[in-house]
């Protein structure tokens, strides 16, 4: 048996911790992975979805909101968090899959894409480049080289290089919610709704002052659209720092998720409450295989590179 088959076979047997996985598009069936309007991503169609929360639920995961967190988990039992970022209207195709199983999931919203209709620059990036022949390596390559730079240069350089018409929303696969939809969205009993800064801003990009203008407005914005203020926060591309955090709990937000691939013990306190990890599901890959790696006391390095982010 290789490390990777190990690993997975440990993962069934891990109590007292929770696991938190992290999603971004969803997709309603496998032809619509043709469809170019996304940077390539996770590649996760509501079937794949379906499949992860029905294993996860069958190897005796409890799934959990942010308040649920927030107020304390019991130790000696497992648990799941579900999560999604950015603010997609595509994470719609999740709800029949939360009703059916009754589980909670939080959607992390960056609000000005929301309230400006604009594409995430990575999807409007990545089709201008696909249509002059550059590979998907090579695409993912230049998007983390844009990552160093704040939302108002990456933008100023994408509409120089492309035009205006690289920052808008193709199709509904690859727009964000419209501020109509996300109020609707948000009534769903299952949908809890997280702060994802303004502008998707990366925040170890910013000085302390953008940091918290970049989460408090998130969070003014969210009341207004979803009626209540988020006490959960998803740090964009999972960069925080000691500032980062600072700015957060001072906007309110009592848990943060990053995107480190690591399991917290229990029970959690207040400084492994704002940074806890996640780890990446993908679509097309052994559902099984990744749901109990997730749960894993032991996972070789080589292996923790496979569940690291890939874009």
């Amino acid at each position: 048996m290789d490390d990777f088959a190990l690993a997975a076979d440990r993962g069934a047997v891990a109590p007292n911790a929770l696991v938190n996985v992290l999603f971004h598009s969803l997709y309603e069936n496998d032809a619509q992975l043709a469809n170019r309007d996304l940077a390539p991503n996770q590649n996760v169609t509501v079937a794949h979805f379906r499949g992860f929360v029905e294993e996860m639920l069958e190897n005796g995961y409890t799934v959990v909101s942010p308040a649920q967190i927030d107020a304390g988990l019991a130790p000696g039992r497992r648990y799941l968090s579900i999560t999604f970022d950015d603010g997609y209207f595509n994470n719609m195709l999740a709800l029949d899959v939360l009703d059916q199983f009754r589980v909670p999931a939080t959607f992390f919203v960056s609000t000005d894409h929301v309230q400006q209709n604009k594409a995430f620059w990575w999807d409007g990036f990545s089709r201008e480049l696909s249509r002059s022949g550059v590979t998907p390596d090579r695409q993912k390559s230049e998007i983390e080289q844009l990552k160093g730079l704040t939302p108002e240069k990456i933008d100023a350089y994408l509409c120089q290089r492309f035009g205006p018409v690289v920052l808008k929303p193709c199709s509904d696969i690859d727009r964000p919610f419209t501020p109509h939809e996300l109020g609707q969205f948000a009534l769903n009993p299952w949908v809890h709704v997280g702060n994802h800064t303004r502008d998707h801003a990366i925040l170890t990009n910013c000085t302390p002052a953008e940091m918290a203008d970049q989460i408090t407005a998130c969070q003014d914005a969210l009341a207004g659209l979803v009626g209540y203020r988020p006490v959960a926060i998803a740090y964009p591309n999972g960069n925080c720092s000691p500032a980062a955090v600072h700015a957060a709990v001072a906007a309110g937000l009592r848990v943060g998720f990053t995107v480190a691939p690591r399991r917290p013990r229990l029970p959690l306190d207040s400084d492994s409450r704002m940074l806890l990890g996640r780890f990446f599901f993908h679509g097309g890959q052994d559902i099984r295989r990744q749901c109990r790696l997730f749960g894993a006391r032991f996972v070789p390095s080589h292996t923790l590179k496979t569940m690291m982010p890939s874009a």
